[in-house]
């Protein structure tokens, strides 16, 4: 393995590790559904959704999401970038959170649901 190889294998597991305390402290929310960690191209990189099916169809059509609101936002004010967005259905809760290397999104009940802190 070259430097640079052995440099984003570091990075990768740093990044994993992160993924996997952020999930050891949301699941553990009330109303808490399910959590699934996507690349930003949309792929799922860590779930706690127990269908494969289940998390990629919210790692596909929220990724889509994502980059829609964010080309909305630097549309409205140039250089400005999507930190946080938040949906609430009668059904579920989803919070998004982009990354630089990965975006989160948490599923939860709304009304078991208490203020998530990351």
């Amino acid at each position: 393995m070259t430097t640079n190889t052995l440099e984003i294998e570091n990075q990768n597991q740093e990044g994993l590790k992160e993924i996997e305390d952020i999930i050891k402290r949301v699941k553990i929310q009330p109303g808490f559904i399910g959590l699934v960690a996507i690349t930003k191209i949309g792929q799922v990189i860590r779930t706690t959704f127990e269908e494969p099916k289940e998390a990629e169809k919210y790692a596909l059509y929220l990724s889509n999401f994502l980059k829609q609101a964010s080309t909305v936002v630097d549309f409205l004010k140039e250089g400005d970038e999507v930190s946080f967005l938040r949906m609430k259905t009668k059904r579920e809760e989803i919070l998004i959170i982009p990354g630089d290397k990965h975006s989160l999104i948490v599923v939860s009940h709304p009304n078991r649901r208490k203020e998530v802190k990351f």
